[in-house]
């Protein structure tokens, strides 16, 4: 079986189910990839683009990584480990041996030029605010991230200062990296966060996806800053439906939470007529159930 390592330290190397990419003493498997020409031909510009890590601190969960052999689906790349994301692909051809379309940072598009590099901006998904780009057009993105300012990824990640939060990503954090304090921990462990409802590149995405260790049963939560509306309901039960029609999410219950600063009576309401509980939150991670 193929392994490469590269001057930075990553390893990647065939095992069995997939690619295993170890960094920095942490490691994990890529389901279904393999080390081909294009794989390290990809990890090659990426890394010479300045996008160093391929294991964040928080990515993949500790759940996923190895000696877990599932793993995750996806490669990423970061330009250090306790920022965000750059760049994800979770579609790999094992029969071509090649990758498909790659996920950008939405946060990138400040320094895109749309008339030089019009294929950046082809496949935006601008509910999500990422950059999709077909398979051709991955590697020429990447050789364009060389000249960009990494730091734009930490936009709105200052740290917190006061009470209430500033954006979403803030009380997402604040739930992960405090589960234990949280209502859910008793029964629930999280599966991922950002988890893909639609597959596909305009794949709507829910905030934090949890499985009970027990009965694996499902745990669907929306997160909302300040108030929350009725539509943000709506977009729980959509998010249910559509992963009740997924065949890996035939066993166990789906159930659905929204969590937001403020909830209002006619959102408490809706929510409990939908059978989705209801969290204000407030700094750090105080949830109180109102509905």
């Amino acid at each position: 079986m193929a392994k490469r390592t590269f001057s930075n330290g990553v390893i990647v190397e065939d095992v069995q189910n997939g690619l295993l990419v170890s960094q920095a003493g942490e490691a994990y498997v890529a389901r279904n990839w393999r080390l081909t020409p294009a794989v390290e031909h990809l990890i090659e510009t990426a890394f010479a683009a300045g996008l160093s890590c391929m294991i964040r601190e928080d990515h993949p969960r500790r759940n996923a990584r190895w000696p877990n052999d599932r793993g995750v689906v996806y490669l990423a790349f970061s330009p250090n480990t306790d920022g965000q994301w750059s760049l994800a692909i979770d579609t790999f051809r094992p029969g071509a041996g090649d990758f498909g379309f790659g996920v950008f940072n939405g946060k990138y598009q400040t320094q895109f030029n749309a008339a030089e590099l019009p294929f950046v901006f082809e496949g935006r998904n601008k509910g999500a605010g990422h950059l999709v780009v077909a398979r051709d057009h991955v590697i020429p993105t990447l050789k364009a991230l060389a000249a960009f300012d990494h730091s734009v990824l930490g936009l709105n990640r200052t740290p917190h200062q006061g009470e209430g939060f500033t954006t979403e990503y803030g009380i997402q954090r604040q739930i992960l990296t405090n589960w234990r304090r949280t209502p859910w921990a008793t029964r629930y462990d999280v599966l991922q966060d950002e988890f893909p409802v639609d597959r596909g590149l305009t794949s709507r995405r829910i905030d934090i996806l949890a499985r009970d260790r027990v009965t694996g049963d499902w745990l669907v939560i929306e997160l909302k800053r300040a108030e929350a509306h009725p539509s943000a309901v709506q977009q729980v039960e959509g998010y249910l439906v559509a992963l009740g029609r997924r065949d890996e999410f035939a066993h166990g219950r789906l159930d659905g939470v929204l969590v937001a600063e403020r909830l209002p009576q006619d959102v408490r309401e809706k929510a409990q007529s939908a059978g989705i509980a209801g969290y204000e939150i407030a700094w750090p991670v105080n949830l109180t159930r109102t509905a």
